[in-house]
């Protein structure tokens, strides 16, 4: 399990990103070789000089540091044993998977080639603390054409490599991802980001992972590098995401609405922060009124059962899937999480205790959630006031 433990702050993410934590070695390109350090039982041994070129590769400092620890932990304790020699740095900025070896893309695609080579722009998390590594990122735009059209697939091909959806980065051990300078978006039309797949934990890739964080209208820049810098992608900007576009979207990757900017999808904006992936204290909209957050949350831990599942077919995906289908209890059947919020959010009546039940029984990643079954799923600021699922004109 990749656990993000030694996060502090959600606002300093980015540092955490080039420090990693938790259990993990540290493959960090400085410029140069650097010695892995592995601490024995009372004595340090000396880590392997990283390569003579690059950053400091996986192999270097991670295997110096690790024979290091090895042998100076079974040492008598007066000294450590000596770390492993280091073999050639990385490229350069690369933080690298340690499981990349894995065959984690259907294609064939080795996910190492695609960890991200900076700067890091968002991280895509499972819950609170378990970092989704190796799924395909792809940033998207809103079609302006006829409805149930694809998305506009943004990434050019110096990204990497392509499937139906479009040009795609994976995102690395830590879940970090990398889309800067890779795209240009129209301005005035609506962006979004859209995760598919991936590993959440030790169980194995899990192709019904679909995570979503709309960025909102695209500037005259033509990206949001400096409107957002950096993104943090969950089941909480999913369900923001979810219940923005609603009203527009087929699933995940068919969203069409208005070419200009006047589509009001900045609900999601009201609902969460894509900065820090957490619920907003109160909507944009309206300052004095709370975001309905226990709602979100249990949204968000009913996602989250079926991401850190081991599989497509584990019996919580089968569950959200045969609950959340496109027209509530009939229709088409979802086949990632972020479908299955759109779902959810067109249809806020359907199967209600079903989709509650699913929220993890201990340790629900998102806290305060709701302490018994809704009514509905419809996200309201207060009794009176209307669904934000409803909002959209294009419904």
């Amino acid at each position: 399990m990749r656990h993000l433990a030694c996060l502090a702050s959600l606002l300093v993410l980015p540092v955490f990103l080039l420090s990693g934590c938790g259990s993990h070695g540290q493959a960090l390109a400085t410029g140069g070789g650097t010695s892995g350090i592995g601490s024995g039982t009372s004595g340090v041994g000396s880590g392997g000089t990283g390569g003579t070129s690059g950053g400091v590769g996986t192999s270097g400092g991670t295997s110096g540091g690790t024979s290091g620890g090895t042998s100076g932990g079974t040492s008598s304790g007066t000294s450590g044993g000596s770390g492993g020699s280091g073999t050639s740095g990385g490229s350069g900025n690369v933080l690298r998977s340690h499981q990349a070896s894995a065959p984690l893309d259907s294609d064939g695609f080795d996910p190492a080639a695609a960890s991200p080579a900076g700067p890091y722009q968002g991280v895509l998390n499972g819950g609170q603390s378990r970092a989704v590594v190796g799924a395909r990122v792809y940033v998207l735009q809103v079609n302006s054409s006829g409805y149930a059209n694809s998305s506009v697939s943004l990434l050019n091909s110096a990204t990497g490599p392509a499937d139906s959806i479009g040009h795609y980065v994976l995102s690395g051990e830590y879940g970090g991802f990398s889309i800067a300078g890779n795209y240009t978006c129209t301005a005035g039309h609506q962006v979004y980001l859209y995760a598919r797949g991936g590993n959440s934990g030790g169980d194995g890739a899990n192709s019904a992972i679909g995570l979503m964080a709309l960025l909102g209208t695209c500037p005259q820049s033509g990206n949001f590098d400096t409107a957002a810098p950096f993104v943090f992608v969950n089941e909480v900007t999913t369900v923001a995401a979810a219940y923005a576009m609603a009203g527009i979207a087929t699933d995940a990757t068919h969203v069409v609405g208005p070419r200009d900017a006047s589509i009001d999808l900045s609900n999601a904006a009201g609902l969460a922060d894509i900065t820090t992936g957490i619920v907003n204290p109160a909507l944009a909209s309206s300052p004095q009124t709370e975001a309905p957050q226990s709602k979100i949350h249990t949204l968000a831990n009913i996602l989250s059962a079926c991401i850190n599942s081991s599989s497509a077919t584990s019996g919580t995906c089968s569950a959200l899937f045969a609950n959340a289908r496109s027209s509530g209890s009939s229709g088409a059947t979802p086949t990632d999480t972020a479908t299955a919020a759109i779902n959810i959010a067109r249809n806020p009546h359907a199967n209600i205790a079903a989709l509650y039940g699913l929220q993890p029984k201990l340790s629900a990643p998102f806290v305060p959630a709701l302490e018994s079954a809704p009514k509905d799923f419809q996200l309201t600021a207060d009794d009176s006031a209307k669904s934000v699922a409803a909002v959209s004109p294009y419904r």
